[in-house]
């Protein structure tokens, strides 16, 4: 990927908008897939879980500074330039490929991880140039300014000199637990599925 620091065309992402709401019931109806035919390996089980944690620890400090972000675009109210977001511009993106990267490890179907990332690409790509003509239809140069200075995945070594924006524990509470709760529901079905009683599924589904 380029550095990423092009804007999209206004008139770009309307398959992202689109599939911005529907982007977490893509990735269960995929985990689903993942979990049915998971082959788990305590070698990439655990490395899977030193993953899923490095994400959700990326999730919590990026998810600290805004606090729209599970709501739509239209509810954005500030340009948040603060935190990881003074580094690069999609850190929560970031959070879930790693998470997902994650998932595909404690699965032990390694065939899986192409197929994630090329899901990954298409999905946020086609969203990401949908966020970014509304950011720069809202917050016009300011946007700009920082768009061109900050990366969208690749962080910059020092951090964005406008910064704007303040961290809010109240937003952990109310939008993060959630994930917690589901990603280690994740990592102990994962486990009883490779390890433990959900092993059966192997025999009933033929594998």
């Amino acid at each position: 990927m380029s550095s990423g620091r092009a804007l999209a065309h206004p008139r770009k992402g309307k398959i992202g908008k689109v599939l911005f709401p529907h982007r977490g019931t893509i990735w269960g109806v995929m985990g689903v897939v993942v979990f049915l035919f998971a082959r788990p390996q305590a070698s990439l089980f655990w490395p899977g879980v030193l993953c899923i944690l490095g994400g959700e620890l990326l999730r919590l400090w990026a998810s600290g500074y805004i606090k729209t972000y599970r709501g739509p675009m239209e509810e954005v109210g500030e340009l948040v330039t603060s935190g990881p977001y003074a580094y690069l511009r999609n850190p929560l993106y970031l959070a879930n490929g790693i998470i997902g990267c994650g998932v595909v490890l404690l699965s032990g179907i390694l065939w899986a991880l192409p197929l994630f990332l090329g899901s990954f690409v298409l999905l946020y790509g086609s969203i990401i140039r949908a966020e970014e003509a509304f950011l720069e239809e809202k917050f016009g140069a300011a946007y700009r300014e920082y768009a061109t200075s900050v990366p969208r995945f690749v962080p910059r070594l020092l951090p964005y000199p406008k910064r704007k924006g303040t961290f809010a524990f109240e937003v952990l509470w109310k939008k993060e637990s959630t994930t917690l709760l589901t990603l280690g529901l994740v990592v102990l079905l994962f486990y009883l599925r490779g390890f433990g009683v959900l092993r059966v599924l192997d025999r009933l589904l033929g594998l």
